[in-house]
């Protein structure tokens, strides 16, 4: 029985994965809205489809694992084939809004997504799932790794590589918040419920990481308190009636980033 619910479940979220590479393909055909300059924070949510549909896929990445480590008997979600997946998702997204304009993305080994135009490397995207593992100070150190690799290994200077943060959620060190701020917070989890404390801190976290060219336009960052491995977890607990019904909230989300932005900035690089 729990298996047949299983397998429910999980067609339930292909169907709508499904209708949202529909929907994704219809709206890429529409004028891209283009942010103001140095800036891809928004105030709500409008003309954030893609960055939805992103996070859905990345939610849906979590939920097939949680399956397989409930199959399997593991006491934990297998990391290296989480990070594939993540990879190959982010490929086929901005496949299907690149890939007829000459630019095509795929996975390498290293877990970097590579933009190639003729099979000459373009663009660099590492998708970060939280903060987790580059809190406070040792971003940069972190971020300073990665563009010596990029430019090493695929010829891609450091304003051509770009960093998505699917959550906040995870990754925070409280008294660095404070120090960015510039002010007090009673909790990690009150700051992220707060949206506008949440969009001065990342104002601010972009200005302090100095080892991108133009860090504004280099990050992006999803959602706030909302953790798409957590999500995954509690969908697993759900009927196939509150799944949707979450799911579908999902669209009413006031995302902190519009990844048309980024498409915007490929077309340029090609």
């Amino acid at each position: 029985m729990q298996e047949q619910l299983l397998v429910e479940i999980r067609d339930l979220l292909s169907d709508i994965l499904l209708e949202l590479r529909t929907a994704n393909r219809q709206s890429s055909r529409a004028p891209i809205r283009i942010e103001d300059a140095n800036e891809n924070v928004l105030p709500g949510s409008q003309g954030t489809v893609l960055t939805s549909n992103l996070f859905r896929r990345i939610v849906d990445v979590y939920y097939k694992e949680e399956l397989e480590r409930i199959k399997s008997g593991n006491s934990k979600k297998s990391a290296r084939r989480v990070s594939v997946e993540l990879g190959k998702t982010l490929a086929d997204l901005f496949n299907e809004q690149m890939a007829q304009k000459g630019m095509t993305f795929q996975r390498m080994p290293d877990g970097m997504v590579i933009g190639e135009v003729e099979e000459e490397s373009r663009i660099a995207i590492k998708l970060i799932t939280d903060t987790g593992y580059y809190r406070g100070e040792h971003w940069n150190e972190i971020i300073e790794d990665i563009l010596e690799s990029c430019e090493e290994k695929y010829g891609i200077k450091n304003d051509r590589v770009y960093f998505i943060i699917a959550s906040l959620r995870n990754g925070l060190d409280q008294s660095y918040i404070e120090k960015l701020l510039g002010e007090k917070v009673r909790s990690n989890g009150e700051f992220l419920k707060n949206r506008s404390l949440v969009l001065k801190y990342i104002k601010k976290f972009k200005a302090t990481t100095t080892s991108l060219a133009a860090p504004y336009d280099q990050i992006y960052v999803m959602a706030s308190e909302m953790h798409p491995n957590v999500l995954a977890e509690d969908l697993h607990k759900m009927t196939n009636a509150q799944m949707q019904e979450v799911l579908d909230k999902l669209d009413e989300y006031e995302w902190l980033s519009d990844l048309s932005k980024l498409v915007s900035i490929f077309k340029k690089a090609i």
